[in-house]
């Protein structure tokens, strides 16, 4: 099939749905079908008919409250579990790169610990002591996060 016999069958595809799209609407929003012949009549509704549709529309209004009220809860069943867990990630991929960089420092700390019994304003020494010190303080922060993502996890 070569374009321009598709483009034709395509644009009277559309034509043809729109046009029953319009006619489904005005048949629609027609309040009382007319028949041929005959001139349209408005009956007086009995009361009765009038309160099924006050009761109708009462039922309705509560409905949607309710739906909207359920919408709610849902959404926060749904969100509460995530916010959890990606909070528990987060927690546990920071404890990690902490974990890394406190390996890191104590590597170098192991390579400086002949250090450790030279004079405290030595170079060496000074470099010594930092490392550890920042070794420990990373590793605080690492085991903080295990525990603390642990502690989270299990609320």
């Amino acid at each position: 099939m070569d374009r321009v016999r598709f483009g034709r069958a395509l644009g009277y595809g559309a034509r043809h749905a729109a046009k029953t799209l319009m006619q489904a609407a005005d048949a629609a929003t027609t309040s009382t079908p007319r028949r041929p012949g005959t001139a349209p009549e408005r009956a007086a509704k009995p009361a009765a008919q009038t309160d099924r549709v006050a009761e109708k529309v009462v039922q309705t209004q509560r409905t949607v409250a309710a739906t909207k009220k359920h919408a709610g809860k849902l959404g926060r069943s749904v969100w509460t579990p995530v916010a959890r867990f990606s909070s528990v990630v987060w927690l546990q991929v920071t404890g990690l790169f902490f974990a890394l960089i406190a390996m890191f420092l104590a590597q170098g700390a192991w390579k400086e610990r002949a250090a450790w019994h030279l004079p405290l304003g030595s170079h060496a020494a000074t470099k010594f002591y930092v490392l550890a010190l920042a070794f420990a303080a990373f590793a605080y922060f690492s085991v903080s996060n295990f525990v603390r993502a642990y502690l989270r996890e299990r609320k």
